[in-house]
Protein backbone atom coordinates (compact mmCIF):
# COMPACT_ATOMS: atom_id res chain seq x y z
CA UNK A 1 0.00 0.00 0.00
CA UNK A 2 2.87 2.38 0.85
CA UNK A 3 4.38 1.85 -2.61
CA UNK A 4 1.01 2.49 -4.24
CA UNK A 5 0.80 5.96 -2.67
CA UNK A 6 4.38 6.77 -3.67
CA UNK A 7 3.64 5.66 -7.22
CA UNK A 8 0.40 7.66 -7.27
CA UNK A 9 2.23 10.82 -6.14
CA UNK A 10 4.82 10.43 -8.89
CA UNK A 11 2.08 9.98 -11.50
CA UNK A 12 0.16 13.02 -10.24
CA UNK A 13 3.24 15.23 -10.09
CA UNK A 14 4.50 14.29 -13.53
CA UNK A 15 1.01 14.52 -14.98
CA UNK A 16 0.69 18.14 -13.79
CA UNK A 17 4.23 19.06 -14.78
CA UNK A 18 5.45 19.93 -18.22
CA UNK A 19 8.72 19.26 -20.03
CA UNK A 20 10.58 21.96 -21.85
CA UNK A 21 12.22 21.23 -25.17
CA UNK A 22 15.42 20.57 -23.20
CA UNK A 23 13.77 17.64 -21.44
CA UNK A 24 13.89 19.35 -18.02
CA UNK A 25 10.86 18.71 -15.84
CA UNK A 26 9.05 21.90 -14.73
CA UNK A 27 6.65 21.70 -11.81
CA UNK A 28 3.84 24.24 -11.45
CA UNK A 29 4.71 27.20 -9.21
CA UNK A 30 3.58 27.16 -5.60
CA UNK A 31 3.36 30.94 -5.75
CA UNK A 32 0.83 32.43 -8.23
CA UNK A 33 2.08 35.50 -10.10
CA UNK A 34 -0.04 37.94 -8.11
CA UNK A 35 -0.16 39.53 -4.68
CA UNK A 36 -1.44 36.35 -3.02
CA UNK A 37 1.57 34.53 -4.46
CA UNK A 38 3.89 37.18 -3.06
CA UNK A 39 2.14 36.94 0.33
CA UNK A 40 2.68 33.16 0.27
CA UNK A 41 6.31 33.67 -0.79
CA UNK A 42 6.80 36.16 2.08
CA UNK A 43 5.34 33.68 4.56
CA UNK A 44 7.49 30.82 3.20
CA UNK A 45 10.74 32.85 3.22
CA UNK A 46 10.07 33.91 6.80
CA UNK A 47 9.30 30.32 7.81
CA UNK A 48 12.53 29.05 6.21
CA UNK A 49 14.55 31.65 8.14
CA UNK A 50 12.94 30.58 11.42
CA UNK A 51 13.58 26.88 10.73
CA UNK A 52 17.19 27.65 9.78
CA UNK A 53 17.66 29.42 13.11
CA UNK A 54 18.45 32.73 11.40
CA UNK A 55 15.75 34.58 13.33
CA UNK A 56 13.34 33.97 16.20
CA UNK A 57 9.66 33.40 15.58
CA UNK A 58 7.34 36.38 15.98
CA UNK A 59 4.05 37.45 14.42
CA UNK A 60 5.81 40.37 12.73
CA UNK A 61 7.74 39.57 9.53
CA UNK A 62 10.96 41.57 9.05
CA UNK A 63 11.33 43.57 5.84
CA UNK A 64 14.15 41.33 4.60
CA UNK A 65 11.54 38.60 3.87
CA UNK A 66 8.95 40.72 2.06
CA UNK A 67 8.33 39.77 -1.58
CA UNK A 68 8.21 42.52 -4.22
CA UNK A 69 4.44 43.12 -4.34
CA UNK A 70 4.28 43.26 -0.54
CA UNK A 71 7.14 45.78 -0.47
CA UNK A 72 5.37 47.82 -3.20
CA UNK A 73 2.45 48.42 -0.80
CA UNK A 74 4.83 50.58 1.32
CA UNK A 75 3.97 48.85 4.59
CA UNK A 76 4.64 50.22 8.03
CA UNK A 77 4.78 46.59 9.14
CA UNK A 78 3.79 43.12 7.98
CA UNK A 79 2.59 40.37 10.26
CA UNK A 80 0.85 37.01 10.20
CA UNK A 81 -2.70 36.38 11.28
CA UNK A 82 -3.66 32.71 11.34
CA UNK A 83 -1.17 32.07 8.49
CA UNK A 84 -2.59 34.90 6.36
CA UNK A 85 -0.60 38.09 5.81
CA UNK A 86 -1.51 41.52 7.19
CA UNK A 87 0.10 44.54 5.52
CA UNK A 88 -0.28 47.63 7.71
CA UNK A 89 -0.15 50.77 5.58
CA UNK A 90 -1.46 53.34 8.06
CA UNK A 91 -2.06 53.75 11.76
CA UNK A 92 -4.50 56.53 12.68
CA UNK A 93 -6.09 57.23 16.03
CA UNK A 94 -5.04 53.78 17.28
CA UNK A 95 -6.48 51.97 14.24
CA UNK A 96 -4.42 49.97 11.75
CA UNK A 97 -5.45 50.06 8.10
CA UNK A 98 -4.12 48.27 5.06
CA UNK A 99 -4.39 45.01 3.13
CA UNK A 100 -5.26 41.59 4.51
CA UNK A 101 -4.14 38.83 2.15
CA UNK A 102 -5.48 35.30 2.31
CA UNK A 103 -2.96 32.67 1.23
CA UNK A 104 -4.15 29.28 -0.01
CA UNK A 105 -2.26 27.23 2.60
CA UNK A 106 -4.35 28.85 5.33
CA UNK A 107 -7.39 27.02 6.63
CA UNK A 108 -8.74 30.29 8.08
CA UNK A 109 -11.09 32.36 5.92
CA UNK A 110 -11.16 35.96 7.16
CA UNK A 111 -14.40 37.19 8.70
CA UNK A 112 -15.31 40.64 9.96
CA UNK A 113 -15.40 40.64 13.75
CA UNK A 114 -12.75 37.94 14.26
CA UNK A 115 -9.88 39.35 16.33
CA UNK A 116 -11.26 42.89 15.84
CA UNK A 117 -10.79 42.93 12.06
CA UNK A 118 -13.28 44.77 9.86
CA UNK A 119 -12.95 43.78 6.18
CA UNK A 120 -14.00 45.60 3.06
CA UNK A 121 -15.58 44.18 1.10
CA UNK A 122 -17.12 42.07 3.82
CA UNK A 123 -16.55 38.47 2.69
CA UNK A 124 -19.72 37.30 4.44
CA UNK A 125 -23.02 38.56 3.07
CA UNK A 126 -26.01 36.72 4.50
CA UNK A 127 -25.24 33.02 4.11
CA UNK A 128 -22.72 33.54 1.31
CA UNK A 129 -18.96 33.74 1.75
CA UNK A 130 -17.05 35.41 -1.09
CA UNK A 131 -13.26 35.16 -1.05
CA UNK A 132 -12.84 37.08 -4.30
CA UNK A 133 -9.16 37.51 -5.11
CA UNK A 134 -8.23 36.97 -1.45
CA UNK A 135 -7.20 40.60 -0.84
CA UNK A 136 -9.25 42.73 1.52
CA UNK A 137 -8.94 46.24 2.87
CA UNK A 138 -9.01 46.08 6.66
CA UNK A 139 -9.27 48.17 9.79
CA UNK A 140 -8.28 46.94 13.25
CA UNK A 141 -7.42 48.48 16.60
CA UNK A 142 -3.61 48.64 16.67
CA UNK A 143 -1.95 46.11 18.96
CA UNK A 144 0.10 47.48 21.80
Amino acid sequence: MKHFFSWLCVILLTGCAGKSNTGVLHLPSLFPDDITGDAHETYAAYGRAIRAGSIKSSDEIPEAYWADRIRALNPIKVYTHRVNIVVVQRVRDGTEEGKYIYIPISSYLPETGDDSFVFSPNPMTGDTYTLGNGVFDFKRMASK
